[in-house]
């Protein structure tokens, strides 16, 4: 018997009017009613950008939704025929009913295909577009973390607030704050806060992640360190990170990418991050190791930056502190020359320490004195506590930490008494393994929800017919009870992936409501239908 094709046709066309009414319906339903909003936080986002929004929103309702709608026309479709009889037509005409599954096959082949460009290339896309769009307007978004009653953080170490915010009209990466208050914290600790007349900040986009810095003028502060008012003509913030309102995420990278981040997990952000926390903790012991081998050798440090040196005796005790690894010496005479001035310290006990810099190329050593004395020319002045430098470290020194390779800082031949820095390779390991099993859990999840579509359509045809679901709704009921059963699987599935302990059972998870879905394909095709 010749082909059916005008049957063929006939099928696909009624199959093609449900699928694009219904993706067009649940598309307009999902993108503009303010479900996929709720996915990613966009409090900051101004009207204007919330608008602009929309339209680029439309991609990821489209992924969840054209799935949803092939489902949906198979089953109502063949359904319908069924109910009017016409499979019984065709078979007492003798043709295969198998045969007129090739416009399922199609439609469901074009939905899978559609879902994976859409997963992998066009939401990611989309959410790239959506950053760029949020840092164009990065003016009005720090205008807005001002008025928080918190003020607005800049990195870990800077917190602002400002009664005037204005965006420079000549370059919309400068905003100009005036009547300023800050506080400067190292770590849980208050450092410094004040006020400041102006200050000035600078925007960096270059990099996919903002950074910022900037100069305050007029500052009248108080030093909690130095226990003194200090008062300034001007002072650099430093580059720091400035937290994006679209943070980056394993889910909204492309496929390459993926793939990219799946061979190198150390270039990921998170991972670097926990290595340069571990870098600069492994430098700072590295830089007292050396100071300390110094003065064992010598029974004296010597200590020299841009303008300024330090050479410091101690004819009492020496020792490391526990926790940082810093220097502690009793009975101390430090010789300081600082822009040529030369002038003599004695003190009961001195502290050797790394600042606590974004980098350790940014850091520097400072000395910690207790009940010191001062000997300038015939004065003396006792000091209770009095902090010197930082001074700069040696170059050398710098470049042999920046050149510490990732096995080196993970995998240390020499660790110091206890291992304090024990907990950051701990992290910075399970950083890695953690960011591989996301993207092996996200590529899975988005391979089976593809893979699902075109197994979930033919059972949809398939129960259609058996079901004679001629009414709208008890196709829409039977449509969506395999489909819920293959969501749940991967979701579950994909939660499970991202434990070390769940790992291989989540990907078995997230792959075996298909195996199920296909099982009931091959059971329906062949038997059922043949009653």
């Amino acid at each position: 018997m010749p082909f059916p094709w005008t049957l063929q046709r006939y099928i696909f066309r009624e199959m093609g009017k449900t699928f694009l009414l219904a993706a067009v319906a649940l598309t307009a339903v999902l993108g503009l009613g303010g479900g996929v909003l709720n996915m990613i936080k966009l409090g900051e986002a101004t009207p204007l950008q919330l608008a602009r929004l929309m339209a680029l929103l439309l991609p990821l309702a489209a992924a969840l939704t054209l799935p949803i709608a092939a489902l949906f026309s198979a089953t109502a479709t063949y359904g319908r025929l069924s109910a009017d009889n016409e499979f019984v037509a065709c078979r007492s005409s003798g043709i295969n009913l198998h045969v007129l599954f090739l416009p399922t096959i199609v439609l469901s082949l074009l939905s899978a295909g559609l879902s994976f460009g859409l997963t992998n290339y066009v939401i990611p896309g989309m959410v790239g577009n959506l950053e760029e769009l949020i840092k164009a307007d990065i003016g009005a978004i720090a205008q807005q973390r001002l008025a928080r009653a918190r003020g607005m953080a800049l990195g870990q170490r800077y917190r602002i607030t400002a009664d005037q915010s204005l965006v420079d009209p000549t370059n919309p990466n400068r905003i100009n704050l005036r009547h300023i208050a800050f506080v400067e914290v190292d770590g849980d600790e208050w450092v410094r806060f004040g006020t400041a007349r102006e200050l000035g900040l600078d925007f960096d986009r270059r990099e996919r992640r903002i950074r910022v810095s900037g100069r305050m003028k007029d500052l009248s502060y108080y030093d909690r360190k130095q226990g003194q008012f200090v008062e300034e003509r001007s002072q650099t913030i430093p580059t720091n990170e400035f937290e994006s309102p679209v943070t980056q995420k394993i889910k909204f990278l492309n496929l390459n990418k993926l793939l990219v981040y799946l061979s190198e997990p150390a270039e990921w952000y998170e991972v670097r991050e926990e290595m340069e926390r571990l870098r600069k903790g492994v430098g700072r012991w590295m830089i007292y190791d050396t100071l300390w081998e110094q003065w064992l050798s010598e029974r004296r440090l010597t200590l020299s930056g841009q303008r300024r040196q330090y050479d410091i005796r101690s004819y009492g005790e020496g020792g490391r502190l526990p926790r940082e690894g810093g220097i502690e010496l009793t009975d101390v005479t430090i010789q300081e020359v600082k822009s040529g001035r030369r002038r003599s310290i004695t003190a009961q006990r001195a502290t050797i320490e790394v600042t606590r810099g974004d980098t350790i190329a940014e850091s520097g050593i400072r000395i910690e004195l207790r009940d010191a004395r001062f000997s300038d020319g015939a004065d003396v002045i006792p000091r209770n506590k009095e902090t010197l430098g930082p001074v700069t470290i040696a170059p050398e020194l710098i470049t042999r930490i920046e050149n510490l390779t990732e096995h080196e800082l993970l995998h240390p031949t020499a660790t110091p008494p206890g291992d304090p820095l024990a907990e950051w390779r701990e992290r910075a390991i399970g950083a890695q393994g953690e960011t591989v099993r996301r993207i092996v859990g996200a590529i899975n999840e988005r391979l089976a929800f593809s893979v699902s579509v075109f197994a979930l359509v033919i059972l949809g045809a398939a129960l259609g017919i058996v079901f004679r679901g001629s009414h709208v709704m008890a196709a829409f009921g039977i449509s969506f009870v395999p489909l819920l059963f293959v969501l749940i699987m991967i979701v579950m599935g994909k939660q499970m992936a991202h434990n070390a302990a769940t790992y291989g059972s989540g990907l078995l998870l997230m792959w075996s409501g298909i195996v199920v879905v296909g099982g009931l394909d091959v059971w329906t095709l062949t038997r059922v239908l043949r009653r």
